[in-house]
């Protein structure tokens, strides 16, 4: 609610139903992947369709997917319950250390 800034369920689902672009996100979201074990171990998508231009003017659409070399993984829910308590820069801490 905008006056408010209170969290109101209706409209997340109101956007979901009347954005159908949205339904692979929420595949995703309500799937039984679970919580990715961090940055590398999962799957990336572009949120927006970009506009490519070449020098000459032309121009094409696209989206971007980024697949994890290393595949996926992903913790139980009561792993990342307990990890979300000990570290939560996990992801970020991992993601440094496998560059490192």
């Amino acid at each position: 609610d905008p006056q408010t800034h209170l969290k109101d369920a209706d409209h997340f689902w109101d956007y979901l139903s009347q954005e159908p672009e949205s339904f692979h996100q929420v595949m995703i979201l309500f799937g039984d992947r679970g919580v990715p074990n961090g940055y590398r171990f999962m799957h990336g998508y572009s949120g927006h369709t970009h506009k490519l231009v070449k020098k000459d003017g032309s121009f094409v659409y696209a989206q971007f997917h980024y697949v994890s070399k290393q595949g996926t993984k992903f913790f139980t829910q009561a792993e990342a319950d307990k990890l979300a308590g000990e570290n939560a820069d996990y992801a970020n801490e991992d993601l440094f250390e496998a560059i490192e």
